[in-house]
């Protein structure tokens, strides 16, 4: 089984599921209690989470494909909160040197 990198996008049903998701995680500090709740798989891996205040919200999988990722959401029941769109992306890559550059211009 070869896993990939995805990112996906989670929309929330309604403001009130919003509200709702948002008070049943508002506890959550570290990174490893984000995760609590969506179980471990061998072909999808929650990596990170990005959520904010909007109607959106992103995270990076480690995964076999889509569907694994909308199975693992599921066995969480994630899918009572949101609809997901996960979307296959290449492993990121950084140029050293124009990072270098870049870096010496905020210091």
């Amino acid at each position: 089984m070869k896993l990939k990198h995805f990112i996906a996008t989670h929309t929330f049903h309604s403001d009130k599921v919003k509200k709702e998701y948002l008070k049943f995680v508002k506890h959550r500090k570290k990174n490893a209690e984000w995760f609590e709740n969506v179980p471990k798989r061998e072909n999808a891996q929650l990596h990170q989470l990005f959520i904010g205040k909007a109607d959106f919200f992103f995270c990076h999988w480690y995964a076999e494909s889509e569907s694994a990722i909308i199975e693992a959401l599921s066995e969480a029941g994630a899918d009572q909160y949101i609809i997901t769109m996960a979307t296959e992306v290449g492993v990121p890559k950084i140029d050293l040197d124009k990072m270098t550059v870049l870096m010496g211009k905020i210091k």
